[in-house]
């Protein structure tokens, strides 16, 4: 089991404390990567908002992200979601690029206009992961409207999270639907989850795959209900 209790924890009370302002959430198409890779540990968890509102993002790093591991002048780790899954023997090269479906190409992206930058490049948009002490880094949660889940060249689906330091590719993980994210990213995976446009909805009887909940109900519900399942 990938998300252990803390950040199921985390999880439901960032979901808690959001709803506050940002009251819908879509439960049906839940993406996730998890991150294992020499001392790295590392959750991602990608909600679709209701009406292509993009996504929930939510992130925790368990260890790995010290300031002594750290070579950026910045003391932060750049993440971007890439456009293939890792290679076999957790091979982080075989990731691509990253995912650029308006090809925006090595612009720099600048946080005050997301909307120039490439769909994949998150730390771009939303800050680097800052190295701490231990290397782990509290649970945080941000809105990204830019994500897609649909479309063989926008979805995430498929594709994989790599966290940089200075550039150099340390640690990757593939990006599954939820409830089948049981482990890291494995070799074995790779060429059965490459994009194939739509992610197929985890709930039964739901019209068009659209199920439209409060974010605490469906982070929750979604959650507890995978666990249970694995």
């Amino acid at each position: 089991m990938f998300l252990k209790s803390s950040f199921v924890l985390s999880v439901i009370a960032a979901a808690s404390y959001t709803c506050q302002a940002q009251s819908q959430l879509v439960a049906s198409q839940i993406m996730a990567s998890a991150i294992n890779m020499d001392g790295i540990e590392a959750n991602f968890m990608f909600a679709p908002l209701a009406n292509n509102g993009g996504a929930q993002v939510w992130i925790e790093v368990k260890s790995g992200l010290s300031k002594k591991f750290a070579i950026s002048p910045t003391g932060g780790f750049e993440y971007h979601i890439h456009v293939n899954p890792v290679g076999p023997n957790n091979d982080c090269m075989a990731t691509g690029g990253h995912l650029d479906p308006t090809n925006v190409g090595a612009a720099k992206c600048l946080a005050a206009k997301p909307d120039k930058c490439q769909e994949g490049d998150l730390s771009g948009k939303h800050g680097e992961l800052k190295a701490t002490e231990s290397g782990a880094i509290p649970p945080q949660s941000y809105n990204d409207k830019y994500i897609k889940f649909s479309g063989e060249t926008t979805t995430i689906a498929g594709r994989s999270v790599v966290i940089h330091n200075n550039g150099t590719r340390v640690a990757c993980g593939n990006i599954y639907p939820f409830k089948q994210s049981s482990s890291p990213s494995t070799s074995t995976n790779s060429a059965s989850s490459a994009p194939g446009g739509e992610v197929q909805s985890q709930h039964s009887g739901a019209s068009g795959g659209q199920v439209v909940v409060t974010m605490a109900m469906a982070v929750a519900g979604t959650v507890f209900g995978a666990l249970m399942a694995l």
